[in-house]
């Protein structure tokens, strides 16, 4: 074979795998993912907060008058919005003129049951102090009174015994001979003392009987007498002592506080009620039966009837407007930690979709009836909403400046972590090729939009995939979408 001809085939095999390589690089690529990629960037994550809600007043004013007025007419309709000091409804003047008589009448007749609570008072204790003063009398009396007869029957007794002692001193008892000097005598007088002796003994044995008869008589008289003025004066003693007694308890039960009695100030309580009842009436005669608004406001409710009476309820309920409303909008408790007292608001008002900014949240508590959501509330000054309307609210928290930040869908994540994609080049058989590598990094912030990254974790230089054709893994390779 010639050279010529070994050179064509050769050619010719070239030629061959050429076009092999070029429909296999073609098949290749059709099989390759196509992707997009981005950069990182500085910002901040901002986080936006959206909820609706309704503007209400900024409290409620509850308008009553007297219980028991006949209502004559209702002025105003639920949700008008009234001025201060507007007519809400007129009661009846003919049953208020009635019921001003009733009450003065019961004024009078509380003053004349004062009189005679005070009257009655006034006798009782007067008849109290009578009462003691003569208990006292007598305790006084029963002691002097005792005091004297035990002082008598005392002297009585001292007297007797003094009365006795003497008889007994001052006269022997004629029963027992007489003590005094024995002088011996002779033997011739004493036989002649003998012979007269003798004569007299059956003389003067009579008189001595009789005279000791007498003198025990006396005696036993005397002993008497003093044993009865001891018992007389025990008895005096005895009798002293249980008159005082009794003359002290009766002082004691005389000198008892007699029981509280509250009459008085309970009339005297009553009586300011009837003239506060009173001078409402009279007011209320003083203005003509009218009851206004107290304050610029809407009403909210009306709960009395034109004809009947009202009752100690409220008569109309006003949302109080003069002084701004309030706005309480929903939004989902996953916002919670960017929700907070003082957050910047922007308000929508439905009707017109105009934007109301520069203020802030009032306060944010947990709906009532639902665990789930936030009550969001901003407090607005006079004229910027008016009240039942419909509004949504947006708010916005700022996030630090962050070096690292990529578009939120080119950041992946799974129960690990998160993590990216980075475009490399690599060497192969076909040539260099675009692959796709898997990298960790750590998330410091992210919205629905925007991811912040750990400071250090990629370098600006760094190629990240945002978007694929279709799934990729690690180490897949890729190719650039062309744009």
């Amino acid at each position: 074979m010639d050279r010529k001809k070994i050179f064509g085939i050769f050619a010719g095999f070239l030629a061959v795998m050429l076009v092999f390589t070029i429909l296999s690089r073609a098949v290749s690529g059709a099989a390759m993912a196509r992707i997009k990629t981005v950069k990182i960037s500085t910002g901040t994550i901002d986080h936006k907060v959206s909820g609706s809600g309704r503007a209400q007043a900024g409290k409620e004013i509850a308008v009553y008058t007297e219980s028991g007025q006949r209502v004559k007419e209702i002025c105003v309709q639920e949700g008008q919005t009234v001025e201060e000091g507007e007519v809400l409804f007129l009661v009846d003047l003919e049953e208020l003129e009635e019921q001003i008589m009733t009450a003065k009448q019961e004024l009078e007749k509380l003053k004349l049951q004062d009189q005679d609570a005070r009257s009655a008072r006034n006798i009782e204790q007067q008849n109290r102090q009578n009462t003691r003063n003569r208990a006292a009398e007598d305790y006084n009396a029963a002691v002097d009174k005792g005091n004297a007869d035990v002082n008598e029957a005392k002297a009585a007794w001292d007297s007797a015994e003094q009365e006795l002692q003497q008889f007994l001193q001052n006269t022997p008892d004629p029963g027992k001979p007489a003590r005094g000097i024995i002088v011996p005598e002779t033997d011739e007088e004493e036989a002649k003392k003998e012979n007269v002796n003798s004569s007299q003994e059956h003389d003067s044995a009579d008189q001595s009987q009789n005279a000791a008869a007498e003198w025990e008589a006396k005696k036993a008289e005397l002993e008497e007498a003093a044993v009865q003025a001891r018992s007389v004066y025990q008895a005096a003693l005895s009798s002293r002592a249980e008159n005082i007694k009794n003359a002290a308890r009766a002082l004691e039960d005389a000198s008892v506080s007699s029981a509280s009695d509250s009459t008085g100030e309970q009339n005297e309580i009553t009586r300011q009620q009837q003239e506060l009842t009173l001078n409402k009436l009279l007011r209320l005669k003083e203005a003509e039966g009218k009851v206004g608004a107290p304050v610029r406001g809407m009403v909210t409710n009306i709960a009395i009837t034109t004809g009947d009476f009202t009752t100690e309820g409220t008569a109309v309920r006003l949302a109080d407007t003069s002084k701004g409303c309030r706005i309480i909008a929903s939004v989902s408790k996953m916002d919670e930690k960017y929700v907070s007292k003082g957050s910047p608001v922007t308000i929508t008002v439905s009707a017109n979709r105009d934007k109301i900014s520069d203020y802030t949240v009032s306060g944010v508590t947990e709906n009532k009836e639902d665990q789930e959501i936030l009550d969001v509330t901003i407090d607005l000054p006079e004229g910027v909403v008016e009240a039942g309307t419909s509004v949504d609210i947006e708010i916005i928290q700022k996030s630090p400046n962050y070096n690292t930040v990529i578009p939120i869908e080119a950041l992946h994540e799974e129960q690990t972590g998160y993590y990216v994609f980075i475009l490399q080049e690599e060497k192969g058989v076909m040539g260099t090729e675009l692959v796709a590598k898997r990298f960790e990094v750590e998330v410091a912030d992210k919205n629905s939009t925007m991811a912040a990254l750990a400071e250090g974790t990629l370098t600006g230089e760094q190629e990240i995939v945002s978007s694929a054709s279709r799934m990729i893994e690690d180490g897949s390779r890729v190719r650039r979408d062309a744009e």
